[in-house]
């Protein structure tokens, strides 16, 4: 199996905006400057619909978690190398402990690097990350809430003041999500022989071994010798080799398996290491920023050499959603009051005619900015919920809450509750 789709983010994000892109993108149109400064899954840059890594259009998202954001920088740099190590069963125990990895590896100061050094990167943290992140059930994944921690003699032990991690089964619900997704694996393993045309090769060669156990090959040149004397059998099942001769015959003939021993493949996924060598491409020109947010929304960040000419900037605003509206503890990092600070950086700069901005949030957020000229755009899809926050009940989908408001130059478009969409160019 082949994944279709490359362009999605290899873990899954709470509130990620994949369904509203078409709706972002149809506001802003073929800007010149893209900036995301929640990044969070960069589901939208990932679905632009402009062709990417142009001259003179250029794109920069920015998030303030140290770990998302060495994820994306190790999967730009070496894709091959976070495939590596992302690819790996979902085990509860390798769970707990690379969730622990990860906090000592934050802990121990390697995010502040990312910032303090250009070239820094670490593949391994960043495929233990996007596999946890894709195994994990819920918020609090890195947090480093929990009770859980290392202790002294190196065991997984309990303390009351936090600074560890929960245990929590991993996901099991369904066929696997993320880097773990189904359509990433491929069927099979190799059947074949062991080596045995010499007395060891490798780490098994023969000048490896210290004396006292010989390593060679049994005896197979007659019918056998001292206590497997032929003499010694009672009729009924003759000793001779196994059927080697081909990929199998009769009840073990290859057609009869099922998946799961047939052809081999690499413990890294192939599937998964084209992925991540497609996102590293997608990614090759894109600035990622490691930071508060405002940093990347400043005029000087905003207004590259083309849009200081004449042309456009987009800004699309995904912060966490407001304490009133939302889960305490559902994010790892949210700076304190994000929501209500991109709102009035919004109000003060919607104005400006080189910004085309896109707020996302709850309809009960953002309603200031209608009154400032904004629109209220509804893109969430009846009938089709995803995880986290939008599981409320029948009647009462907190993902149907889910609203865009587009600044004063955006371009026209709306979406119906049935998330089609419609407008054009002003």
């Amino acid at each position: 199996m082949t994944l279709a789709n490359l362009s999605k983010t290899p873990w899954p994000w709470f509130g990620g905006k994949s369904d509203a892109a078409p709706a972002v993108w149809a506001a802003l149109g073929d800007v010149d400057h893209y900036v995301e400064p929640f990044a969070g899954s960069l589901a939208v840059l990932l679905r632009r619909p402009h062709e990417a890594n142009r001259t003179y259009h250029s794109e920069t998202v920015n998030d303030l978690d140290g770990l998302l954001c060495n994820a994306w920088r190790a999967i730009a740099r070496d894709p091959d190398a976070v495939a590596d190590a992302a690819s790996w069963p979902v085990c509860e125990a390798d769970l707990h402990a690379r969730h622990l990895a990860l906090i000592a590896w934050r802990a121990a100061g390697n995010a502040e690097r990312l910032m303090a050094d250009p070239d820094f990167f670490d593949a391994r943290m960043a495929g233990w990350w996007a596999w946890g992140q894709s195994a994990w059930i819920g918020a609090g994944w890195c947090s480093g809430r929990g009770p859980w921690v290392v202790g002294a003699d190196g065991r997984i032990a309990r303390r009351t003041d936090g600074g560890g991690v929960h245990r929590k089964l991993p996901h099991v619900s369904d066929n696997g999500r993320g880097v773990a997704r189904p359509q990433s694996r491929e069927p099979g393993v190799e059947r074949k022989r062991p080596h045995l045309g010499n007395d060891g090769q490798g780490v098994a060669t023969a000048g490896a071994r210290e004396p006292g156990v010989a390593r060679q090959l049994p005896h197979l040149g007659n019918d056998g010798q001292g206590v497997a004397h032929a003499n010694a059998r009672e009729p009924g099942v003759a000793r001779q080799l196994p059927h080697l001769g081909n990929n199998g015959q009769g009840v073990a003939r290859p057609q009869a398996r099922e998946p799961g021993v047939g052809d081999y493949h690499p413990m890294t996924m192939p599937e998964l290491t084209r992925w991540l060598r497609f996102l590293s491409a997608r990614l090759r020109h894109v600035r990622i920023l490691n930071g508060a947010w405002e940093r990347a929304c400043t005029s000087g960040a905003l207004q590259s050499l083309p849009v200081r000419q004449g042309g456009h900037c987009g800004v699309f605003l995904d912060p966490p959603y407001d304490n009133a509206v939302r889960d305490a503890g559902l994010y790892t990092e949210d700076g304190g009051t994000p929501a209500a600070d991109a709102r009035a950086w919004c109000v003060e700069n919607g104005s400006n005619p080189r910004y085309r901005i896109v707020l996302a949030g709850f309809d009960a957020e953002h309603g200031e900015l209608a009154r400032a000229g904004w629109r209220e755009v509804e893109w969430f899809r009846k009938g089709f919920l995803k995880g986290g926050m939008a599981q409320q009940g029948e009647d009462g989908h907190q993902q149907g809450r889910e609203r865009l408001w587009l600044s004063p130059h955006c371009l026209g478009a709306t979406v119906s509750a049935q998330g089609s969409l419609f407008g054009g160019a002003e």
